[in-house]
């Protein structure tokens, strides 16, 4: 078959050829033929007669040519298609759809030892990991009767059958998909996206790290580098080989006062410093701890202590400058929805109700001029309005899912005061005619999913949820549903995905939530500030809402204070506050000694604004002037000790790790930009690389989909704004603040006094305990970990950053006069 096609097909282009060139020979020839007819024939009228049968005969000439030259061609392709299929390959049986979590999941194949073996056999390798322990699928089923068995409950039948096993596994996962109607392929997709999910099996003890921004300029890195190596964790896993300990780095645990956090099994240890590490590696080898958790904190509102429970070290100091969010937590010692009922709760919503008119609390929040506390400010009342307007069923949805490292004040409100943002839900769906509403909250802040759930579940025993509340015509339920470690989460489409039980990937709007979200329903999505703010509006007025803050920024706002500042916690201001007055009146500045540097706003999606611009009102539009937004509210204080390559480098590590990967711009771009500062941080940049990150940045702006993408260069387009001379620093291999490891290097001065805490404290041994005499760091092992310089009781230590030795250049030869001899 073969064989004849590429006859005919040979056959077939020798004839076009052919024919080609004889059409290229004969034509200028006919040409000009036709050319002497035609002036003959307009001289004599005989030869006209001649021109018009010349024409007939060339051009029954032409179509002939082209017609064969037409059929010539289709046979040509006939026979190329006859060729390729006989040529191709044996045919290849379509994979049919796993059935087991195992074939579901990707393979992974480790690299042989020997190059020069065959890759043909790739099949017969295995992979050397520990076997899994035999489960008891028995709870499983407990769990599917108890949740349900919908494909809209993954991530819920997830979380449960981790909280039974402290991982995912795969007989288990297998066990879930015979129970429901999920599919391994679903369940392999999601709980490889979120974070929070284990298909590995944990070791005896769980040691977290909060990776934060507060943590990381705290230390974080350095702590959980050192814990790993004390833990005797190799690179690439979390887990000892004997199974004693996992090591995890998790997003912000919403206790920004207390960087760097470390939890072990549960129980939290603050301001966790590297000489601090032994301690916590003694609990993990030695004393088992109970796995209880977090402990119902007696007080809403405490100031941290280390002898307190988790729950109460969770809870940061608060300083109320103006009350609207924060109005009743002075009178709240529990949280619960009695005191919240004592303090006037719910009687806005009492009021509204028997107004009556579902239009006119839309109309109070429009003339409030209540903006959006979750981002980019979008006015409220334009929401709802467009919600309403919609026909159906609805759903109003508040977004809990705070991700900003270095932000904790919806934390601190669902722990407060959880009843003001479920009043703040009801008023809402009221306005917009919705029934059914949900909550979705980080499965970092567990306590705040605890007392939300107690509160629902209150919310229904007294009749203010369910049927006819307060015996109107109003029917709302809430469900309070748990995330599962994805930053990308806090974008309303991808939270409603995940609310879905789907991958967390936004999508493209048009069609917006408020007419197209859950279910394809019209769905309300705000923030808890917004919501906690809309009871107080409608109590108070919307006119005392409005005539606190800016002309474009209404009312107040609840800010969060962390880093480098001297009195951390929450503080509720009116927009429009400066910088200046939050850092300094309210954090009482930092440290005595430092220097105020910057301040990071807005997460990773913010800015970092030096303070000699910290005299900046904060409200929307002047935040968005100098290259930040505000965000949920998040302030992290920098000072001199901070490298803002470093930060812009941290952030940018962040968000392309928490990138769905949807958008090419998002998910390349940002690894590009990340490999650029990466290699600024290591001195090996080159000086047109700061000319690419500019570009490079703007580039992955104009060409993500959704608001992570789009914002995720913020922090290194603001550092290389205006701090472009520690840009220029590096690019000479130094780094001014001293943090960078791969530039700088530790020095103990004269001022030793041979007090040997140094040697004591270093996990490497690289200093040598000399009584009485000046120490020495031992360079090759020095890992920069910072123990000796934070020990030192007489800042005997310091880090030095030399910069690139530069060779001398040799001097130009000069030739030398000859000497003439007389």
């Amino acid at each position: 078959m073969s064989i004849v096609a590429a006859v005919v097909l040979a056959s077939c282009v020798s004839l076009l050829v052919v024919d080609h060139v004889r059409w290229s020979m004969v034509y200028p020839t006919q040409r000009e033929a036709l050319e002497v007819a035609e002036d003959a024939a307009r001289q004599d009228a005989e030869s006209a007669e001649q021109f018009h049968q010349l024409i007939e005969t060339q051009t029954r000439q032409s179509l002939t040519f082209k017609r064969r030259e037409r059929w010539a061609s289709m046979l040509a392709l006939v026979a190329a298609g006859g060729l390729i299929w006989s040529l191709r390959g044996p045919s290849v049986d379509k994979p049919s759809l796993p059935s087991t979590l195992a074939e579901a999941m990707p393979r992974r194949v480790p690299p042989t030892s020997d190059p020069e073996s065959s890759t043909d056999d790739l099949s017969t390798l295995t992979v050397s990991e520990p076997s899994e322990p035999e489960v008891d699928l028995a709870a499983v089923r407990r769990i599917v009767e108890r949740v349900g068995r919908d494909a809209r409950q993954l991530i819920p039948l997830l979380h449960e059958i981790q909280h039974e096993y402290r991982y995912l596994p795969a007989a288990a996962l297998d066990e879930l998909c015979r129970l429901t109607d999920i599919t391994p392929t679903q369940v392999a997709s999601v709980s490889s996206f979120y974070t929070r999910f284990r298909t590995k099996p944990c070791g005896k003890h769980l040691v977290e790290v909060c990776r934060g921004t507060a943590c990381h300029v705290a230390g974080a890195d350095r702590v959980l580098e050192e814990l790993r190596r004390g833990l005797g964790i190799p690179a690439g896993t979390d887990t000892d080989a004997a199974r004693m300990a996992t090591v995890e780095d998790v997003g912000c645990m919403g206790c920004c006062t207390l960087a760097t956090a470390v939890k072990v099994d549960g129980q939290l240890f603050a301001h966790v410093r590297v000489e601090d590490l032994p301690e916590i590696l003694d609990e993990c080898r030695d004393k088992p701890k109970d796995r209880r958790g977090y402990k119902p904190s007696k007080k809403a509102a405490s100031r941290p202590a280390q002898e307190e429970s988790t729950a109460t070290l969770l809870t940061a100091p608060e300083m109320t400058g103006s009350n609207v969010v924060t109005q009743l937590w002075p009178h709240l010692t529990t949280g619960t929805l009695d005191e919240y009922e004592q303090q006037g709760g719910f009687a806005a919503l009492a009021k509204c109700l028997s107004a009556g008119e579902q239009q006119s609390v839309i109309d109070q929040i429009e003339r409030s001029g209540l903006r959006g506390r979750g981002g980019g400010g979008f006015p409220t009342a334009r929401k709802w309005r467009l919600v309403s307007e919609q026909v159906g069923d609805k759903f109003v949805v508040c977004n809990g899912d705070e991700g900003d490292p270095g932000a904790f004040m919806d934390r601190s409100i669902m722990e407060s005061a959880p009843a003001s943002v479920l009043e703040g839900m009801l008023l809402a769906a009221w306005a917009v005619g919705a029934s059914r509403g949900i909550v979705y909250v980080r499965n970092e802040y567990p306590l705040a999913v605890e007392r939300l759930r107690e509160t629902v579940g209150r919310m229904r025993e007294k009749g203010l949820l369910g049927d006819n509340i307060f015996g109107c015509k109003f029917a709302f339920d809430i469900d309070v549903i748990e995330g599962a470690g994805a930053f990308v989460c806090g974008e309303e489409t991808a939270l409603i995905e995940s609310v879905m039980g789907n991958r967390g990937t936004p999508h493209y709007r048009p069609p917006y939530p408020a007419v197209s979200g859950l279910w394809e329903r019209p769905t309300l999505v705000n923030n808890v500030e917004t919501l906690a703010c809309v009871p107080w509006i409608i109590r108070h007025g919307a006119d005392a809402f409005s005539s606190v803050g800016t002309a474009g920024s209404k009312g107040t706002k609840v800010f969060s204070l962390a880093g480098k500042i001297q009195q951390g916690g929450l503080v509720e201001a009116p927009m429009g506050t400066t910088i200046r007055e939050l850092v300094e009146q309210y954090g009482g500045g930092v440290a005595p000694g430092r220097t105020f540097k910057a301040v990071q706003i807005g997460g990773p999606s913010g800015g970092c604004i030096p303070a000699a611009l910290s005299d900046t009102p904060i409200d929307y539009e002047a935040l968005r002037e100098l290259g930040a937004i505000m965000g949920s509210g998040g302030l992290v204080v920098l000072d001199d000790t901070d490298c803002m390559v470093d930060v812009a480098r941290y952030f940018l590590e962040f968000t392309q790790q928490e990138s769905c990967g949807h958008c090419t711009f998002c998910r390349v771009g940002t690894r590009k930009l990340l490999d650029m500062l990466e290699r600024l941080c290591s001195g090996k940049a080159s000086r047109h690389e700061l000319d690419d990150i500019a570009w490079l940045a703007q580039s992955v702006t104009d060409g993500s989909l959704c608001g992570l993408g789009k914002t995720a260069p913020n922090p290194v387009v603001t550092t290389l704004k205006y701090f472009r001379d520690e840009y220029e620093a590096h690019l000479e291999g130094r780094c001014p603040a001293g943090r960078c490891k791969s530039l700088i290097q530790y020095k103990v001065t004269r001022d030793c006094v041979g007090c040997t805490l140094c040697a004591q404290h270093c996990p490497v041994a690289a200093i040598e305990a000399t009584p009485y005499r000046q120490h020495v760091i031992d360079t090759q092992l020095c890992t920069c970990c910072d123990a000796c310089r934070t020990t030192c009781p007489e800042h005997a230590i310091v880090t030095i950053s030399p910069g690139k030795s530069h060779k001398p250049k040799p001097e130009p030869k000069v030739p030398k006069p000859e000497i003439q001899v007389a």
